[in-house]
């Protein structure tokens, strides 16, 4: 077997430099500089790229909260109504004390209000980290795992359909955040 000392004595193996060293390594040099530059830059773009699709999560996410924000009042009077009727065709009178107290009770287990405080000032903190800058994965992600959990709260409470329906779109434009998180 031949060792490598042996191929390096073969003849032309190791030719003098035609370039000479400081040469050589002044175009290493530039030629690292400029893969390095090359390489910020691709981040750069890349990373304009996924602050841009993350905004538009989050301007969707405000889309929904606004959506149903209002409604909210009107959810839960058409809710304490309906559930009056019912009341009514069970032969039970709806203001009886004790009916008055399970009704309040239960609207206040079906109040979004709190989650979509919430799921506004994530949002928030979201764009608060993109305009940072610097490196940002943990803390996005984290945030989309709290922005996830609000949402299914929110549909756990629900009681109407569309709040439902809007809890929904919540957690499909939460999942293709955490998507491009997971990129960073």
């Amino acid at each position: 077997p031949l060792s490598v000392h042996e191929i390096l004595r073969w003849p032309g193996v190791l030719a003098e430099p035609t370039v000479p060293p400081a040469e050589l390594a002044a175009r290493a040099t530039a030629l690292v500089e400029q893969a390095l530059a090359d390489l910020a830059a691709a981040r750069a773009r890349e990373g304009a790229r996924t602050a841009a699709v993350l905004e538009a999560c989050c301007a969707g996410i405000e889309t929904q909260v606004a959506r149903v924000q209002p409604r909210v009042p009107a959810i839960h009077a058409a809710f304490n109504e309906k559930l009056a009727a019912r009341l009514r065709e069970a032969g039970l009178d709806p203001n009886e004390d004790r009916l008055k107290q399970e009704r309040a009770v239960f609207a206040t287990k079906t109040d979004v209000a709190e989650e979509l405080t919430r799921l506004a000032a994530h949002v928030a903190e979201v764009r608060r980290v993109l305009r940072a800058g610097g490196s940002a994965g943990k803390r996005l992600d984290f945030l989309a795992q709290e922005l996830h959990r609000e949402a299914n709260t929110l549909g756990s409470k629900s009681v109407d359909a569309e709040l439902s329906q809007a809890a929904l779109e919540l957690k499909v434009l939460i999942e293709q955040m955490r998507e491009q998180v997971q990129n960073l």
